[in-house]
């Protein structure tokens, strides 16, 4: 039996590297962030076939596709190093999906910004000063438990929920003037809703932005008009959940502010100057690869 294992130890140690571990096989270093074959399988199975094909056809393959997936990647290194990520409440461990949306708002609020006077971005705004009519709308927040076929319990979550929130707020206001409280209590919502809420905006914090008030339930319309900046509703029941709202803000319908106008600006702005854009993403990419470190294996990519 000894000499048996003795023999199999033997055997396994003989085999090539790339038998044994070949999806472990490291392909890039970025920085000191590793990439082995089997991230880079992962990150090429979300690309749709037809781009696959055209990496494919270009005769780059998926050492192109690597090469340009660690220059955005770059750029997502420096959105988290610079504490942008954390400022827009991105999670700290991101999927690819998450790559892609912070890597969008980093090279529109960060990279593209500068491209774009102030006199330009007025221009777009009193020129197409009509695209600019906004609906109602409030600036919410949420935690929300579906029903499913255990109402009961989505409503206990609620009430547990309800009672921290509300404990929270009379530790907190203790602590915080008038002025400040709103922004602790926001925080003390933000966490719960991260670890409590099966809404698709946990991960945000149950942070929805602004909605326009013709899209939201009628209750829960209902309930944010009836609510000033800073309040937080009891549990709303409607047919497929219970929730409850942080109220940020509350707006109503007309022309929206050039203040809270740029994003859309911007975005339009970088639509009609594509080439600006993707020189100025270039330039950045370049220069964090010549202050940073990137190593690329090609002989272990698969």
């Amino acid at each position: 039996m000894k000499r048996t294992l003795l023999a199999l130890t033997l055997a396994l140690a003989a085999m090539p590297l790339s038998a044994q571990t070949d999806g472990d096989k490291l392909v890039a270093r970025v920085n000191g962030e590793e990439f082995t074959n089997r991230r880079v399988d992962e990150l090429w199975n979300q690309l749709s076939t037809d781009l696959q094909q055209r990496y494919i056809k270009s005769g780059k393959g998926k050492l192109g596709f690597l090469k340009n997936y660690l220059d955005k990647y770059l750029l997502i290194q420096d959105a988290e190093r610079s504490g942008f990520a954390e400022k827009v409440g991105a999670p700290r461990d991101l999927d690819p999906k998450g790559e892609a949306v912070l890597f969008d708002r980093y090279v529109k609020d960060v990279v593209a910004a500068p491209l774009f006077t102030e006199e330009e971005m007025k221009k777009v705004y009193q020129d197409r000063n009509a695209e600019f009519q906004a609906p109602e709308q409030g600036w919410i927040g949420t935690i929300r438990a579906q029903k499913k076929d255990k109402p009961e319990v989505a409503r206990e979550t609620m009430s547990k929920v309800m009672v921290e929130l509300f404990s929270a707020r009379t530790v907190l206001a203790q602590t915080y003037s008038a002025e400040h409280l709103h922004d602790a209590l926001a925080a003390k919502f933000a966490e719960i809703a991260r670890r409590v809420s099966d809404d698709p905006s946990a991960e945000a914090g149950g942070d929805l932005g602004f909605v326009a008030m013709h899209t939201l339930d009628p209750k829960i319309a209902d309930a944010v008009r009836m609510m000033k900046s800073g309040a937080i509703s009891g549990i709303l029941e409607t047919n497929d959940a219970f929730q409850m709202i942080i109220m940020h803000e509350h707006r109503q319908a007309g022309i929206e502010p050039y203040e809270t106008a740029q994003n859309s600006i911007r975005s339009f702005l970088m639509s009609q100057n594509q080439k600006r854009v993707l020189d100025a993403v270039t330039k950045r990419s370049a220069e964090l690869r010549a202050n940073g470190k990137v190593e690329i294996f090609e002989n272990n990519l698969r």
